[in-house]
């Protein structure tokens, strides 16, 4: 219930933020250097036998991961009560959606930020890694010689591909959830765990693009929250997405012109610029069925490096 002052040789300078189980504190390591971390510990009262395998199978997952759009991992071990913590690479920095909002960036630049989120996810699936909950929280956008610079944070929810972090954490998987609902793929929906695979996060990458075109999500996140999980499963797995240029259409006037500024640029050119290819190529990420998506995030990478060279791109009209 109160900040704890030290953890191990970190002292503790306030909470980052909080989950369903664990609690990340900003800490200041003393030794054997002395920078700014963010610490991860399970919350007490969370300690049940599938959350730490959980836990544990965050902390290898990260390991596993070396990568300059992805944080890095520095340390782990046990709290004086014996529950886990891991530290790892300290973000200052901004949710990508608004990160991009507060410094109007076209859509240009917004694609080529975008780029970064992808090489990262691409990296995690070259190690076995799903991310599982790719989201504008989990991407942050600092700065780096005056340059944006994403880090992709937060695995605690990924699913090693390898047998060897899969097995200890599978009875924590079925039947439950995981992910956030606005970015949940279909076969993350129906909670079949044999359907999940990288192509999950080709989903998510997809609704990512979708807000970061458009600035609203495929779907109103309020009906998520109010309708149930049945109503939520439903429009996840059968309701069709309308195309970016579409969804701009339905936001009232006001709203839409605010969108458009954001972008740096007015209503009817940002219309014009999403009609086409990147309709496509969003819609190509969010199909329902995996197999119709893009089968790697580099092929949907390739996709969007070749639209900002005015190169022909993979997706077509459904």
């Amino acid at each position: 219930d109160r900040l704890p002052q030290r953890i191990d040789r970190y002292e503790i300078l306030r909470i980052l933020g909080e989950g369903g189980m664990g609690v990340v504190y900003l800490a200041q390591q003393t030794s054997p250097v002395r920078r700014q971390v963010a610490l991860k510990v399970v919350k007490p009262g969370m300690d049940s036998r599938q959350v730490l395998a959980r836990f544990r199978a965050e902390q290898q997952t990260l390991a596993l991961l070396s990568h300059p759009h992805i944080a890095s991992v520095h340390d782990a071990g046990l709290t004086e009560l014996h529950y886990p913590y891991f530290v790892m690479e300290y973000v200052d920095g901004l949710p990508i959606t608004q990160y991009c909002d507060e410094h109007q960036l076209t859509i240009e630049q917004r694609l080529l930020l975008y780029l970064q989120v992808c090489q990262a996810i691409q990296h995690a699936h070259q190690k076995g890694v799903i991310h599982r909950d790719v989201k504008p929280s989990n991407v942050l956008v600092s700065h780096a010689d005056d340059r944006p610079l994403v880090k992709v944070i937060d695995f605690g929810v990924a699913r090693a591909l390898d047998h060897t972090l899969s097995d200890e954490t599978v009875l924590t998987q079925r039947g439950q959830m995981l992910g956030t609902p606005e970015y949940m793929s279909p076969e993350q929906a129906r909670m079949v765990d044999r359907d999940i695979d990288t192509r999950t996060d080709v989903y998510s990458l997809g609704v990512l693009l979708y807000e970061l075109l458009v600035g609203v999500l495929p779907f109103d996140p309020e009906m998520f929250r109010k309708e149930g999980i049945d109503r939520l499963r439903q429009v996840i797995c059968e309701q069709e997405p309308q195309t970016p240029s579409t969804r701009l259409s339905t936001v009232n006037r006001k709203r839409s012109e605010e969108l458009a500024g954001r972008r740096d640029t007015n209503l009817h050119a940002l219309r014009q610029r999403l009609q086409g290819d990147l309709d496509w190529i969003t819609l190509k990420a969010l199909e329902k069925d995996p197999t119709r998506r893009y089968e790697t995030v580099h092929a949907l990478a390739m996709d969007v490096e070749n639209f900002l060279a005015c190169r022909p791109v993979s997706a077509v009209r459904p």
